[in-house]
Order: structure tokens, then C-alpha cells, then sequence
């Protein structure tokens, strides 16, 4: 009832306005933490290039697809990065219990 106090739809209303629109703050920050222990790299890189991935997650969040969106510009870091993705297998859930269908993760080797 508390939630129903902030929404803007009528009494009969079938709208979604309750429904977060998207993961909460910190999920992406558990979603890197859960992938990082799995990248194996060991170059020494010029800067920090950013490589950009789509994760596709199963409801229960086993990963089901990735595909590189966005190349860092140095191909063993982003092979090293969708490594660890598929090595990861499952994501944890967001604090509503869900797991987003589709994920888009930055991913530099420096942070």
C-alpha cells in the first residue's frame, strides 16, 4: 500500500507505473563484481580502453547470449572480457528478485 501512495494511475489503471523501469543502482556494480574474478589478462595496456558487451540473461539469470557491442580497440581484451562472461554462466538477481533480459556492461581493464 505504502508504493501505491506514489503512483499516478487511477484505481482501475493497468499501466506499469509501480515497475521499476530498470535494475537498481548498485546492480550494475554487482553484475561486475560477479564477471571481474573471471577475466584473465595480463597485458599492459596504453590507457584504459572500454570494451561495451549485451549480455541476454534466462529469467533465473543463467546468461544465455553476449555479443561485443563495442570494441575496446585491443581484441584480447575484449576476448579476455567475453571470456569471463561465458565463464560466469549465471547473474545474480536485482533486489525485486528479477533479472533484466538484456544487459549492456562497460568493461575496462584499469578499474
Amino acid at each position: 500500500m505504502a508504493g501505491m501512495a506514489g503512483a499516478s494511475g487511477g484505481a482501475n489503471a493497468t499501466g506499469s507505473a509501480l515497475k521499476a523501469a530498470g535494475p537498481s543502482a548498485g546492480y550494475n556494480g554487482r553484475i561486475q563484481a560477479r564477471i571481474r574474478p573471471n577475466v584473465v589478462f595480463t597485458e599492459q595496456l596504453a590507457g584504459n580502453p572500454s570494451a561495451l558487451v549485451e549480455v541476454r540473461t534466462a529469467p533465473d539469470g543463467t546468461i544465455v547470449a553476449r555479443k561485443l557491442l563495442r570494441p575496446s580497440g585491443n581484441s584480447a581484451w575484449d576476448s579476455a572480457v567475453l571470456k569471463a562472461i561465458d565463464k560466469t554462466e549465471i547473474l545474480p538477481r536485482d533486489i525485486d528478485g528479477r533479472v533484466p533480459p538484456v544487459l549492456e556492461i562497460s568493461f575496462r581493464p584499469k578499474d
